[in-house]
């Protein structure tokens, strides 16, 4: 990435858990798989930042975190193309002990979506691509063009390379974000007896 596109975007070193823990937990306070999950607001204050510790901590380990502001407001995680995640660091992040922990539970109950999650990556984005596996700003930091500076650089990134960019959400309010950052909506899938609706999105080469 080039010095005009990277700002005060920085990858995250594990001196930035702490606080990436903090911004990713506040930010999908009210998501709606979250809520789904765990409906009971003073359990999701619980569980959701030992979920987000461990899945930054296995993003910094990968090298794969990246954030923005000092102090941090706005965090993410992307995978580049080709770009292998390590047993060792899923070790070290804690995903065994997370699994099988009271929270394997809410795991169980979401079987069905992250496997969706899967299907439609791979149906969507079956060629090496660019993918955003979450971005996280904290509420009061909002508007403050934090996600663009999370986001951006990426996509350059991956027009430079020539491929693709995938990712998907299930808040409806991301909808027209990412549709701004030339994202398309491929596919608006509704889980079944559920009040939850998954978009999945891909964004081609733009030259």
């Amino acid at each position: 990435m080039t010095s005009s596109e990277v700002v005060t975007l920085r990858p995250l070193t594990l001196g930035d858990l702490d606080r990436a823990t903090l911004v990713q937990a506040r930010a999908f306070l009210n998501d709606p798989l979250w809520v789904y999950l765990i409906p009971d607001l003073r359990q999701r204050q619980i569980y959701l930042p030992r979920f987000s510790r461990v899945l930054f901590h296995f993003g910094i380990l990968n090298g794969q975190a990246y954030g923005v502001g000092d102090p941090l407001a706005g965090v993410a995680i992307w995978s580049a193309p080709g770009q292998k995640t390590k047993l060792s660091a899923a070790l070290r992040a804690g995903w065994p002990r997370l699994l099988f922990s009271p929270f394997l539970f809410q795991f169980v109950r979401a079987g069905e979506i992250f496997g969706r999650f899967g299907e439609m990556q791979k149906q969507y984005a079956p060629d090496p691509h660019y993918y955003l596996n979450t971005i996280s700003v904290l509420p009061e930091a909002q508007g403050q063009g934090i996600a663009s500076k999370l986001i951006r650089p990426f996509l350059a990134q991956a027009d430079r390379e020539g491929v693709s960019a995938y990712t998907e959400t299930m808040t409806p309010s991301n909808v027209g974000l990412y549709q701004h950052y030339g994202f398309q909506v491929m596919e608006a899938y509704r889980v079944p007896a559920k009040d939850l609706s998954l978009w999945a999105f891909f964004r081609p080469v733009t030259k």
